[in-house]
């Protein structure tokens, strides 16, 4: 699955934080701060695909500007894993999230009624 880091994907990962910085009301600096990186060189690099976009920034990064999370995800990943392998673990965890939701919406209603009484009784 691995194939090699991708640099077209680093720069379209750091076009992507660009767009949505220039709409949001923060400055580079204020985005650093809170990634918890150091203004200057790392979030320059970072901007403009010299470094490959850490993980572990997803989130902080998506909650910060406002990003919509799996189209980030998806060009964060697409750094280090070829588009194909990708799409494939959007697709299985996509089916795996609709398969859950189903199986919670298909629970009888006596059940779920249960639970929340159960509930009800260890909050007392």
């Amino acid at each position: 699955m691995l194939t090699g880091k991708n640099p077209r994907a680093a720069i379209e990962v750091g076009q992507m934080i660009v767009a949505h910085l220039n709409k949001s009301d923060l400055s580079m600096e204020q985005l650093a701060e809170r990634l918890r990186l150091k203004p200057g060189a790392k979030m320059i690099n970072l901007l403009t695909g010299r470094h490959y976009f850490p993980l572990d920034l997803i989130q902080p990064t998506v909650e910060a500007l406002e990003m919509e999370p799996a189209e980030f995800t998806r060009a964060v990943l697409r750094q280090y894993y070829c588009r194909d392998s990708v799409d494939y673990l959007f697709k299985v965890i996509g089916d795996a999230a609709l398969t859950t939701s189903k199986f919670k919406n298909d629970e009888p209603r006596e059940k779920s009624d249960k639970k929340q009484s159960r509930k009800r009784k260890h909050r007392k």
